[in-house]
C-alpha cells in the first residue's frame, strides 16, 4: 500500500515554488529616484494584477535644524511633524500611482527603514527599493544590502538613473551558487512574462566546459518551466565581472538583470561580494536580486 501511494504521489503534478506576484512593496522617501521607483513598481503591479503597497519608515530623531533647534522642539511636536510628513508621502504615493493599479495600500512607521522594509516584506512577493544608501540622513536612510540580507524575498533594485524596465528583455547572471539558484527560482514569474531571456555565466574558478554544462542545465530547468532561453554566453574571467555584465546588458538591450546577491553581515555592516557591489554601485539597469 505504501509503495502504491508513493507511486501515485510521484505522478501528481508538483506545485511551483515561485508564484506569480500577488503583492509588491515599494519603499517611498524623498530621494531623487522615488518617482521612477514608484512608476516601475506600479507598472509591474499592473502587469501582474498585484496589490501595490507603499511603505515609509522614519524615526523621530534630531534630523532637521541642527542639535540646538531640535533640543527646543518638544518630543510630541516632533512626532506630530513626522506623522504629518509620512501622511504627505502616502498622499503623494497615491497621487503618483493614480489609477494604474487597482489595489493600493499605505504603511507608514516610526521605525528605521532598515527594519521596516524587511518586516513589511512578510506581506509581499517582491520588494522594490533604490540602489544607493542615503548617507545624509541616519533617521530615514538604509543600506540596500541590509534589505537584501533580511527581506527573504526577491528585491528589485531600481537605480536613480535607470532608463526603464518592462522586464521584457532579461539577462540571467549565472554562477553555480546557492544565491544564483535562489535568484533563478525567485525570478521564474518574471522570466515567464519576458519576451527574451539570455543566460550569461560568470566562470570564475570554473573550467569553461564545466560552466557550459551548468548553463545547459539551467536552460533545461527554465525550459521545464516554460521559459525559452534565446542565447547562452560566457564572460571572460579577467577583469570586473559586474562591469562585464553591465556592458553585456547594455549592448543586448537588457532592461532587467537577474542575479544572486552575495554577501554577509559583519559587526552589523553589510559586506558585499564583488558582483553584487558592482551592480548596486554602477548599474543603470534594474536588477532583481536574491540572497
Amino acid at each position: 500500500m505504501a509503495n502504491k501511494e508513493a507511486s501515485v504521489a510521484e505522478r501528481q503534478p508538483q506545485t511551483a515554488l515561485a508564484v506569480t506576484p500577488a503583492s509588491i512593496l515599494v519603499y517611498i522617501d524623498f530621494d531623487v529616484g522615488c518617482d521612477k521607483r514608484i512608476k516601475f513598481a506600479a507598472d509591474w503591479a499592473a502587469k501582474f494584477n498585484a496589490t501595490l503597497i507603499g511603505v515609509a519608515g522614519w524615526i523621530p530623531g534630531r534630523e532637521t535644524g541642527g542639535w540646538f533647534a531640535t533640543e527646543l522642539e518638544r518630543a510630541e511636536d516632533r512626532s506630530d511633524r513626522i506623522l504629518a510628513e509620512i501622511a504627505k508621502l502616502g498622499e503623494s504615493f497615491r497621487t503618483r500611482v493614480g489609477g494604474a493599479v487597482q489595489t493600493l495600500e499605505w504603511r507608514g512607521s516610526f521605525h528605521f527603514p532598515r527594519e521596516v522594509i524587511p518586516a513589511e516584506a512578510r506581506a509581499v512577493d517582491l520588494v522594490v527599493i533604490g540602489s544607493r544608501p542615503v548617507k545624509e540622513d541616519v533617521y530615514r536612510a538604509f543600506d540596500p544590502g541590509t534589505v537584501l540580507l533580511n527581506a527573504g524575498r526577491p528585491v528589485l533594485v531600481v537605480p536613480d538613473n535607470a532608463t526603464g524596465t518592462s522586464g521584457e528583455r532579461v539577462l540571467v547572471a549565472w554562477k553555480d551558487t546557492r544565491e544564483a539558484r535562489h535568484a533563478v527560482q525567485g525570478a521564474l514569474p518574471y522570466l515567464k512574462a519576458a519576451k527574451q531571456v539570455s543566460l550569461v555565466a560568470i566562470a570564475e574558478g570554473v573550467l569553461e566546459w564545466a560552466a557550459r554544462n551548468q548553463l545547459d542545465d539551467v536552460e533545461k530547468y527554465l525550459s521545464r518551466h516554460g521559459v525559452k532561453v534565446r542565447e547562452k554566453c560566457m564572460l571572460n574571467p579577467e577583469g570586473s565581472a559586474s562591469d562585464q555584465l553591465i556592458s553585456f546588458a547594455k549592448g543586448d538591450g537588457t532592461d532587467l538583470i537577474v542575479a544572486g546577491a552575495y554577501g554577509h553581515s559583519r559587526l552589523g555592516e553589510w559586506v558585499f561580494g564583488g558582483v553584487t557591489r558592482g551592480l548596486l554601485e554602477r548599474s543603470d539597469v534594474c536588477c532583481l536580486l536574491c540572497n
